[in-house]
């Protein structure tokens, strides 16, 4: 089972190899925004919310504790916003940094 920690993880990876693009969870060329990288390795595909019916309850539990953990990191705006604001590294760095403390959380 994926857990939060390891949505954001993986999300750092996607946008690091991918690269990040702005406006949009997937762009033409297979970047991802934070939002989509996230959703990426939750669901399988930037395009699907967490209430779509596909998706798991422990899938959408771990997404959300993840999008949260992100969105009251990012100074509570909102994480699509502010991921089109930020530079690449930035986000990275950010989504890594957030796993670490969630990792660090575990009981």
């Amino acid at each position: 089972m994926t857990t939060p920690a390891d949505i954001l993880t993986g999300a750092a990876a996607l946008i690091e190899t991918r690269g990040k693009c702005v406006r949009e969870y997937r762009d033409d060329d297979g970047r991802l925004c934070t939002v989509g990288a996230m959703r990426e390795v939750a669901f399988g595909s930037a395009l699907i919310a967490p209430t779509d019916h596909r998706v798991d309850a422990a899938a959408r539990e771990h997404y959300l504790t993840a999008h949260q953990a992100m969105h009251l990191r990012v100074a509570d705006r909102s994480v699509t916003n502010w991921s089109d604001d930020q530079p690449v590294e930035v986000v990275v760095a950010t989504l890594r940094a957030t796993a670490a403390e969630l990792a660090g959380a575990r009981p």
